[in-house]
């Protein structure tokens, strides 16, 4: 039986924190052990029987240097899950302040998972940007999951032969979707529906000039919050369309609002894969997205797409298009986003 570690900053309702999530339940269901760690004791998502839950105490290292605390903090890691778990046959890293620490572990046979284009999310200004070689500091000779292809070029590009890189794509359950999908929700009138935190990455201020141009007589929906929530409720006021805006907030079950939609609308910057479409796609919800790096293109067809991703005005227009012939932008399932491949794909990294 292999015991499989998965370190995460909290179990916030992000994209993230909600794959390793459904990692560890099906780490389970294939005859492994999952253990989550987690940095801080943030818990936004339902918790699963059988996923063994740890909080490694990484406050008291906070006040540490940045220079020394990476060692300092993987020393005691290490001793926390040799003491609590015993020596894992997989270490899974996910997101930036835990890889800031386990790059510095010890543990036998630890892979980062990369969940976003690193080049896009901390905006590099070229080989010579400062963050770059921090970054190298971190991942240079580790091994490093990428969650699309897109994602592993920029990393490639980045890092070169100084890293090692596969993709294994996100892990997705139609089947558990399809059932949490069936709770009742409030009547509504027939709406689009986006589902993001507020932050730059989602360009929700792109989403809401496209929709105040769109020919269509449907609501919009945005599920999510964030540290641009209000500046995007200020903006739908200035538009004139917050009367057919409606922010509900958090949801720890999206999934009844995104299959009632009329169809989804993703108006990212960027991604590292984005699980809310591969989402969409299994309650049967068309689905239209910019063509930005990196995923949208690796789960839907060109007619889904908006190229290039700031092009308001084609955004508007696939909006009245979807809202015209929405049978246009749906499609089928892809099977190599399933997670009990995906699952069986990273448990042979144990092997």
């Amino acid at each position: 039986m292999k015991t499989i570690v998965l370190a995460v900053f909290s179990l916030q309702g992000n994209g993230a924190e909600r794959v390793v999530q459904t990692l560890a339940r099906n780490i389970n269901a294939l005859g492994g052990t999952a253990h989550i760690v987690i940095f801080k004791d943030t818990i936004d998502l339902p918790l699963d029987n059988g996923v063994h839950i740890h909080k490694f105490p990484y406050r008291a290292f906070r006040s540490l240097p940045r220079k020394i605390r990476p060692k300092i903090a993987a020393k005691f890691f290490d001793r926390f899950i040799r003491k609590n778990i015993g020596t894992p046959d997989l270490v899974l890293s996910n997101l930036h302040p835990v890889d800031f620490i386990l790059s510095k572990s010890r543990l036998p046979n630890i892979h980062f998972i990369m969940h976003n284009n690193t080049s896009q999310e901390y905006a590099l200004d070229g080989a010579a940007d400062p963050r770059l070689n921090r970054l190298k500091q971190i991942y240079s000779g580790k091994k490093c999951i990428c969650v699309s292809k897109g994602v592993e070029e920029d990393m490639q590009a980045l890092f070169g032969q100084s890293i090692e890189t596969r993709t294994i794509y996100n892990p997705v359950e139609p089947a558990l979707i399809q059932r949490q999908a069936d709770e009742p929700v409030p009547p509504r009138k027939d709406y689009i529906v986006n589902v993001g935190k507020f932050k730059k990455a989602k360009r929700h201020d792109r989403l809401l000039h496209a929709y105040a141009q769109a020919k269509t007589p449907y609501d919009l929906l945005l599920v999510g919050t964030g540290p641009l929530l209000e500046e995007t409720k200020a903006l739908a006021q200035s538009l004139g369309i917050a009367d057919r805006v409606h922010f509900v907030g958090f949801q720890k079950n999206p999934f009844p609002l995104i299959k009632a939609a009329r169809f989804m609308v993703v108006s990212s910057e960027y991604e590292g894969l984005n699980m809310t479409i591969l989402e969409a796609i299994a309650l049967g919800v068309p689905v239209i997205s910019t063509d930005c790096p990196s995923g949208p293109a690796e789960i839907l067809p060109t007619p889904n797409l908006v190229s290039p991703p700031d092009n308001i005005e084609a955004l508007s227009a696939r909006m009245t298009e979807a809202s015209d012939n929405p049978e246009r932008f749906r499609i089928d399932f892809p099977e190599k986003f399933d997670a009990k491949a995906v699952t069986r794909a990273y448990m042979s990294l144990s092997a």
